[in-house]
């Protein structure tokens, strides 16, 4: 995040200051800790906030936590997958048939992939003629590398 001078905007006197802390949280009974939450600090009144920026990191974090507890790939992971495959983003959801923006959306943490994309990501990845076919299927020429 930009560290430009910002007032704070109850007390109009301090420059907020950017901070991380631990913050704890609990998924389908499951609880975690990350400890790198994002907010800003008035050093002269104790006013917290969560500026825009921060608050969609702070999000994609605890995205990939519960994708974690339910088993899918996380964002690191997707982009992973993608990369073997030497696609784009564009690309992989035209052969996984998703619209041209989900795959940019999964990997930046603003939204969760579906159970079914998911295992449709782990069988290509796992059965390279599946993923032969899915490009054959969208049209799509591509060579495997190994």
């Amino acid at each position: 995040m930009n560290q430009e001078k910002i007032l704070c905007p109850v007390c109009e006197r301090g420059e907020l200051v950017f901070k991380k802390s631990a913050s704890s949280y609990r998924y389908k009974g499951h609880d975690f800790t990350l400890e790198d939450i994002e907010f800003c600090e008035c050093p002269a009144c104790r006013y917290e906030v969560i500026m825009p920026e921060q608050s969609q990191r702070n999000e994609a974090r605890i995205r990939d936590e519960h994708r974690k507890i339910d088993g899918l790939f996380t964002r690191v992971e997707i982009a992973q997958i993608r990369e073997n495959f030497h696609l784009t983003q564009s690309q992989a959801a035209q052969i996984f048939g998703e619209s041209a923006k989900a795959f940019s959306k999964y990997e930046n943490g603003e939204a969760t992939q579906s159970v079914a994309m998911d295992k449709l990501m782990k069988l290509a990845l796992e059965v390279p003629q599946c993923f032969e076919k899915l490009c054959k299927m969208a049209n799509f020429q591509v060579s495997i590398q190994g």
